[in-house]
């Protein structure tokens, strides 16, 4: 018994040995998906670096055509209209141009307004531009932009005279040259590209920087922009500013997604595994150990009728036949002492009885004692218990006691009718003993899916007994007069069959025995 108490108390850390290991399989799942993760995020910054740094070249390449593009305009526009002026101070010194004569020749030469600053005064064409204050000889030899007009200036000293030479154009299809290779429409290109959901220029350009067209490493950071949109933002230094590109992590969330789903997935398919696989492993330990213990308790069941058969043998040798002397004894006083008065009568009789009931112990003993083997034949249940109740039936009637009788018919099965009659005998026997002052018997046959089930249940129920269980263990008896064997002697008849004998307590007061036999 030692060894099997040993055994359980080991056997739970095998199924706690069995979830340790399912757990650690979970936390080695969900670190290699939180690995799997990580390389996920590092491979989509890397390629956003990449995506960043590639839209930043493109930024730098339109910086750098803007700078180069807006050097050759000048340089053109300022060879233009020098040439024009210098053209126009010719012209002046040979005959002085009039208002009206210098607006034909700015229109036929291409120009918006000329302007010629003389000692004596002034004269421009046409006269009314521009409508503000009219622009002087303060800065010559540079491109000038009035604010609000969409005009270039440029403007020479006079060769031999004293004053300048001020000629303008319309710049509009200039600016329409700048603004088409220009920064502004460079990021909005790269705006409208698919996976860009923002793009911003900080700081002002550099020309010097924009001629080199390098740009820096990018920074990149995921984050959540302004409106919840999962984001990854890279900074790249551009022509002395700084890009700052939003591009969509759409992509890297809904991969980072389905890693968790999967690492959900298995993590709940490994966990029912392992769920089930410990409860099996416990199931199975939990019937190992109960074999066991009910091995266990065979053995020192068979241990103690060995000893007790024993003992019983000894007792019938050593007792019996001095117990039957005395029976003999008693008996022939009772018979031949004619001159005993009615008091030692009784006695005699009191002692017989005590000498029948010690030879009944002995007898129930020995029953108990010897082994069980029961022999097989036909046997129909129903009719045993009808032909054992009939012998029974006086008795119940003068005790009050009101039997209720539900038998299923035709309820045969391969038994030992001697053996069964018995239980039956041993049954009935104590259903009458209990109940003294009358009360009620059930009494019941059902057949099952492997057997029949043989149910008695009787009033008179001590309520002192727990558990009930006990009623089943030899000498255990609530009766003043009993051996205790009964039940004992049934329940060994019963499992000698196969089946079995439990009894416990449906209600106060009435305690049910059940008899299963197998088919």
């Amino acid at each position: 018994m030692a060894v099997v108490e040993r055994r359980a108390r080991r056997l739970p850390a095998l199924w706690l040995g069995n979830l340790l290991v399912f757990g650690m399989l979970i936390g080695l799942a969900v670190g290699w998906f939180v690995l799997q993760t990580r390389q996920v995020q590092r491979g989509f910054v890397a390629d956003t670096a990449a995506h960043a740094r590639l839209l930043a070249d493109a930024v730098a390449l339109h910086a750098r055509g803007a700078v180069l593009a807006q050097e050759i305009t000048d340089e053109a526009l300022t060879a233009f209209l020098a040439s024009s002026a210098r053209f126009a101070d010719y012209l002046d010194g040979i005959e002085p141009f009039r208002p009206d004569e210098l607006t034909a020749f700015a229109e036929q030469a291409g120009l918006s307004v000329i302007r010629i600053v003389r000692r004596d005064g002034a004269v421009q064409g046409p006269p009314d531009w521009p409508a503000g204050e009219a622009p002087g000889c303060g800065r010559l030899r540079r491109l000038l932009r009035p604010p609000g007009l969409h005009t270039v200036l440029y403007g020479v000293p006079r060769g031999a005279a004293a004053g300048c030479v001020l000629v303008g154009m319309d710049s509009r299809r200039i600016d329409r040259l700048r603004a088409a290779v220009g920064l502004p429409r460079a990021l909005d290109a790269v705006a409208a590209l698919p996976g860009v959901l923002g793009v911003q220029l900080d700081g002002a350009t550099d020309p010097a920087m924009a001629r080199d067209g390098a740009t820096a490493p990018p920074r990149v950071s995921i984050r959540r922009l302004d409106d919840g949109t999962p984001a990854a933002r890279a900074r790249i230094g551009v022509a002395g500013a700084e890009l700052v590109l939003d591009l969509d992590a759409g992509p890297l969330l809904r991969q980072r997604g389905r890693l968790w789903r999967e690492l959900a997935a298995f993590a709940l398919a490994l966990t029912l595994a392992g769920g089930l696989g410990t409860w099996l492993l416990y199931r199975r330990q939990q019937a190992h150990d109960r074999q066991l213990r009910a091995f266990e308790r065979r053995l020192s069941q068979q241990r103690e009728e060995a000893g007790l058969g024993r003992a019983a043998a000894s007792v019938a040798h050593e007792i019996r036949n001095p117990l039957n002397a005395i029976g003999m004894g008693l008996q022939r006083l009772r018979l031949e002492a004619t001159e005993l008065d009615a008091g030692h009568r009784r006695l005699l009789e009191l002692l017989l009885d005590a000498a029948r009931r010690t030879d009944g112990t002995i007898t129930g003993l020995l029953d108990y004692a010897r082994p069980c083997t029961p022999r097989r034949e036909p046997v129909r249940l129903d009719r045993l218990v009808q032909n054992r109740l009939a012998l029974y039936a006086q008795r119940l009637d003068a005790a009050d006691i009101a039997v209720s009788l539900a038998l299923t018919p035709d309820a045969g099965l391969p038994a030992d009718p001697t053996l069964l009659g018995r239980v039956l005998d041993n049954l009935l026997r104590n259903a009458l003993e209990a109940m003294h002052g009358g009360g009620r018997l059930d009494i019941g046959l059902t057949r099952e899916r492997d057997g029949l089930t043989l149910t008695l249940t009787n009033d008179g129920l001590a309520a002192d007994i727990e558990p009930v269980e006990r009623l089943l263990e030899p000498w255990f008896t609530t009766k003043t007069d009993g051996t205790g064997l009964g039940l004992a002697i049934s329940r060994r008849i019963a499992e000698a069959h196969g089946g079995q004998l439990v009894v416990d307590v449906p209600e106060h007061g009435r305690l049910r025995v059940r008899l299963r036999l197998p088919a």
